[in-house]
């Protein structure tokens, strides 16, 4: 057992092991979320809400400069998979970026090629790996299925289901499985879910990521599942698989209902966009009142007059956690962008429902409202990482949510109406962001603008694009402290968009030149107000890995090398930790078998090594 004046201990792709205090947690007077623990790190972002706290405080501001690496464990490379997942993983996913998940004393770790790992938190010693297995060729016959460049394993996220006792993962063909956590044995394998979809002509290209992770509805007996037609949009590829979000029951293993975010295809659909305008949102503009105004900008949503939805159209990834509301039967979710981009030419209107966020009535298997901040976008301004449930003092439950371009939501949880819009990129950038957020009431933004720089309306040629699409104005999830304060990253990130090239089957949809230069800036904010608290500059790089709120402190890697400890309501820099490589996954906190609370980080290029301090 550790003593407060002991050194403190952390890994690459490792644990931190610290002081073990006691510990207190507050009473909650609002509704909460699953899985707040002060010994575990169970989903994605902590608890089932995506608050990425924990309520430990072994490590705490005052022991914190006391951290030193425990152990660490090296991951092994692709060349160990199973042929099948090798044949479609490409070398540049070796490694993982999914954050490492604490249960009972034990670490858990998936890479993108899918073997998943278990450790002792105590000592790091290897409890048992499990591989995915797949057989390409059969996969093809029995499903519409085929894979896209590595992106098929793009594993960002997994979780631990605590009354299933599993860690379930997403497979990389239309599939989810649960694992026994002590054993690492195969406890059910769900297949299938993308054979006989209604509406559905096309291939589905799915990844590991299309959702952070299997989302659980405890109250209704349902697992939550979504398959996207494909993982990326940034290749011209005609037909893709219609995107779709379902609930299937954890005893049979059958589909309850489905959730579509694309029109059905091969049919007319000239009402797609108006079947369900009377519960959603352009930004915070009621779809209703666009209706009213312009209906022809809605109608022939994804194609023109007379025609099919085009082949070119389809939804991507959700890349977020499943946020469920056990109290009130709600999913919180958003999907990844419409595609394709920056060619938008021939898939003209809204482009519902790619890009927008949602909540979904899991009892009634209905979507009850939506908000789509980026209307007909040829940014990849997609609302890809996670969003957050908070049930605060003074604004009620809300969801909280912003999308690449920079713009920050905060909605009423049940309705989807905008408490706060908060232009949070030009907060922190007062020059402004270059790229044009299109108004719905628009017919030529609507249904007319096919590039950035057509007509040279909005952009010269080439176009400068700030914020970059490179995982968008907020560069990864946010977090919460329990205590009224929000954190985010804004990233400082462009780009030259040479050219939007003509479709052609195989051929990118955009020719862009990166800047080299980024910056990333940390904002505290009060929900309830909306204002400012603090702010912290970095200049060194965007910054992947998000923010853990713990011990009164904000944790996190950074991609020089470094992970820091900022005091959560001042911003001052406590201490910095020189991991020796750069970070771009998120650090998790749990405790191991003695008590003993462990940082676990995963360091080195594409995170080969876990570390604990």
């Amino acid at each position: 057992m550790m003593t407060h004046h002991s050194k403190h201990k952390i890994g690459l792709l490792t644990i931190l092991a610290i002081l073990s205090l006691s510990t207190f947690i507050p009473a909650l007077a609002y509704a909460a979320p699953l899985a707040v623990s002060e010994n575990d790190w169970q989903h994605y972002g902590g608890n089932s809400w995506g608050w990425n706290y924990s309520p430990q405080t072994q490590i705490n501001k005052n022991n914190v400069d006391q951290l030193e690496v425990e152990w660490l464990y090296p991951l092994a490379g692709i060349s160990g998979a199973p042929v099948g997942v090798q044949s479609i993983v490409a070398a540049s996913r070796e490694g993982t970026i999914t954050p490492p998940i604490v249960r009972d004393g034990d670490v858990f770790v998936t890479t993108n090629f899918l073997i998943t790992y278990s450790m002792d938190a105590k000592t790091g010693k290897l409890n048992w790996q499990h591989p995915y297995v797949i057989d390409i060729e059969e996969t093809r016959q029995r499903l519409p299925w085929g894979h896209y460049s590595s992106l098929t394993a793009h594993t960002h996220g997994f979780r631990y289901w605590e009354s299933g006792d599993a860690i379930l993962l997403n497979g990389m063909a239309c599939d989810f499985y649960g694992l026994e956590p002590k054993t690492g044995e195969e406890k059910f394998w769900i297949k299938d879910l993308c054979l006989d979809v209604p509406g559905n002509l096309y291939i589905y290209r799915p990844s590991a990521s299309d959702q952070f992770d299997i989302g659980t509805y405890e109250k209704g007996n349902q697992f939550i599942f979504t398959i996207s037609a494909s993982s990326a949009h940034s290749t011209y590829l005609a037909g893709h698989g219609r995107h779709l979000t379902m609930g299937i029951d954890m005893d049979t293993q059958q589909i309850q209902w489905r959730i579509f975010n694309y029109p059905p295809h091969g049919v007319q659909s000239k009402d797609w966009a108006l079947q369900e305008c009377d519960i959603g949102f352009f930004q915070d503009i009621p779809c209703s009142d666009v209706a009213a105004a312009a209906p022809q900008n809605l109608e022939w949503d994804w194609t023109f007059p007379g025609e099919p939805p085009s082949v070119w159209g389809g939804v991507t990834a959700n890349w977020g956690a499943t946020i469920v509301d056990e109290d009130t039967g709600m999913l919180y979710t958003q999907t990844g962008n419409q595609g394709p981009y920056t060619n938008v030419s021939l898939t003209p209107g809204p482009r519902l429902y790619g890009s927008t966020i949602m909540g979904i009535d899991l009892d009634q298997g209905k979507r009850v409202w939506w908000v789509q901040p980026f209307p007909h976008d040829p940014y990849d301004y997609d609302c890809n990482w996670s969003g957050m449930l908070v049930d605060d003092p003074t604004l009620g439950k809300v969801y909280i949510k912003g999308c690449k371009e920079g713009i920050l939501y905060v909605m009423d949880a049940a309705t989807g109406e905008t408490i706060h819009k908060i232009d949070a990129f030009n907060e922190i950038f007062t020059q402004g962001r270059t790229t044009h957020i299109t108004d719905p009431f628009s017919t030529y933004d609507m249904r007319e603008w096919g590039w950035p720089f057509q007509d040279g309306t909005y952009h010269d040629q080439p176009a400068i694009i700030f914020p970059y699409w490179s995982n968008g104005a907020f560069g990864t999830d946010m977090a919460y402290d329990g205590e009224g304060t929000l954190y985010y990253y804004i990233i400082g990130n462009q780009a030259l968009l040479l050219d939007s090239p003509p479709y052609i089957e195989g051929q990118s949809s955009s020719r862009t030149q990166s800047s080299p230069v980024s910056n990333t800036t940390i904002v505290a904010m009060d929900l309830a107000t909306g204002q400012t608290k603090w702010t912290w500059y970095y200049d060194h790089s965007q910054n992947r890995a998000a923010m853990v709120i713990t011990g009164d402190m904000v944790m996190s890697p950074w991609s020089d090398g470094f992970m820091r400890f900022h005091d959560k309501d001042t911003g001052q820099l406590l201490y910095e930790q020189n991991m020796g490589s750069y970070l771009a996954v998120t650090a998790t906190i749990g405790k191991d078998s003695d008590g003993n609370s462990k940082i676990l980080v995963l360091a080195g290029p594409a995170g080969r090594a876990l570390n604990a301090m």
